[in-house]
Order: C-alpha cells, then structure tokens, then sequence
C-alpha cells in the first residue's frame, strides 16, 4: 500500500516546498482543489476537483516534472525553483513539449519561483506564446494558503491541511526573501546552490545574520555568536565555510580548523551536502 503523501518526506528544501503544494493539491476536498488549480494555473479548468497528482514524475529521459496533475481533457505540471531569476528556460521548454507530446486535450507549465513577477526564463520559454507556460510566485502561494482559511473557505481536513501549510510556507517564505538582495551577487546558475545550503542550514539555525559589505555579503549560522558556518557571496564566488570537520568533498583547509567550500559549479554543493550538512549539525546550537 502506497505511503500516504502527508507522510512522504524529502531532504531537499526545494522539494520539501514542492511536497506541501502537492499535498494541498493531492489531499483537499473538492472545493479547495478546485480553487488551487485556478490560482496556480491561472485557468478555471473543467472538474478540477477530481485531478489526479503525480510528485517527482519523469517525463522523459533525464527530465523530471516536481508535480504533474491530471485531469478531464488537461494536464499540467509545475516546476519550481527557490532561486531568484534563475535560468531555467530550457527545462520549463522541454517540460511542456514532452506534456505535448502525450494524448491530451490540453497542456500547460506552471513555473514556481519566488520573483514577484515572470523573469526572463519563464518569458523565454513561453516563446511569445506558443508555449502556454504560467508563472506564480511563492509569496502568492503563501498569501491564498493564509487567505483561504481566513475568508471561511475551509473547514475539516482541508482547514487542518491549510493550516499545516500556512505553518510551513510563513516563515520559509519570509526567509526566502532576505536572499533577494543576495541572489544577484550570484551566477546564475549557482543560485538554486545558495537557496539550496541557505535552507539547509536555517532548517538548522533559523534567521541567519546576513552582514553586507561592498559588493559582497555574509550569512553566518547562528544568528548570535562565533559563526559555525558560513555562506559568502561577491566578487569572490560562492563559498560555504564550516568552523570544523575532517575532509568532506570539495573542502579545502580555510586555517584555525576551518574548512571551506568553493561552489563553482551546481554539482559542487550537491556533492558535499551530506557531509556538509552533518558537520553543521554538530556543530550548530540545538533549536528550542
């Protein structure tokens, strides 16, 4: 018997904000499904109350959409991202052409990303309109999760579901935009690499302290303190240094039992993010 989805559980921040959109999704009642679909997609689409979804679904090889959601003659599927104009347009391209691909009606995108308005990726894979690809944001997302409850919309299990999203997504979502400013200190292609270490460590040691410095900044983990681990952005690249560990991949001795971690490429903090994560654990005060 398949696990319950309020069960299934992900160590990757990004997927674990995707698991809460999902299970909103997968788990509400009809009218609270119904009303989901047309916020996220933008379309009220016919008996959306009676979809079917899908998290982590391959669509092709190498390609994976985060939620596929089906329903009467349309399918759609969300990718997201907690990176600040990230550049994402070739996969938001293949994801709806391989949706296109398959017997259906209908088939859109919906990109989830925390930019207040479509970025450049999303515009450039809608393809001035040949691609039917939608954009909403995570402060959009947080703001109908708080809403719907508010306005008398809920009641029951959905009530219970809405509430444990609005406990997850507030103060996420409130972090999330203290990396705005620091997002274009970065390449691009290393920003769903700051978003992923920032989450891991806050999950850690919550409300980092973020010190600007010109043209540069620095995250230090705790808040209060010596730092026990540390994410640096500028001139310099992005680099994440922890105030101990023996070896750990891509580390390099940074002086006074200090280690660092030069990112320079999205594989080099996924190949270190275990152990990296497993020292700052040690390392870091117990939450309260």
């Amino acid at each position: 018997m398949p696990v319950p989805r309020l069960f299934e559980a992900s160590s990757d921040p990004r997927e674990q904000w995707v698991h809460v959109l999902a299970t909103l999704l997968g788990l509400g009642g009809p009218e609270t499904r119904t009303a989901l679909v047309e916020e996220i997609t933008g379309e009220a689409l016919p008996d959306a109350d009676a979809l079917l979804v899908r998290e982590q679904r391959p669509l092709a090889d190498g390609l994976t959409a985060d939620i596929v959601a089906r329903g009467a003659g349309w399918t759609f599927a969300v990718h997201a991202t907690l990176a600040f104009d990230a550049d994402d347009a070739e996969r938001l391209a293949a994801t709806y052409d391989a949706l296109t691909e398959g017997a259906y009606d209908r088939a859109l995108v919906v990109a989830v990303t925390p930019d207040r308005k479509p970025p450049a990726s999303v515009q450039a894979a809608a393809d001035g309109g040949r691609r039917n690809i939608h954009h909403r944001s995570w402060l959009r997302v947080r703001d109908w999760v708080q809403e719907r409850p508010e306005r008398g919309r809920a009641q029951g299990t959905d009530l219970l579901l809405l509430r444990e999203a609005e406990y997850f997504f507030t103060p996420r979502v409130a972090e999330l935009y203290r990396l705005e400013g620091l997002m274009p200190m970065v390449e691009q292609p290393l920003r769903p690499s700051l978003a992923g270490m920032f989450f891991d460590l806050n999950d850690l040691a919550p409300a980092p302290r973020i010190t600007n410095e010109a043209g540069a900044a620095r995250v230090a983990f705790p808040r209060t303190g010596d730092p026990q681990a540390e994410i640096a952005v500028g001139d310099a690249g992005l680099s994440l240094t922890l105030a101990g560990g023996d070896g750990g991949p891509g580390f390099a001795d940074a002086g006074e039992g200090r280690r660092r971690l030069d990112v320079r490429s999205a594989d080099d903090y996924l190949a270190a993010r275990a152990w990296s994560h497993a020292v700052a654990r040690s390392l870091l005060p117990p939450r309260r």
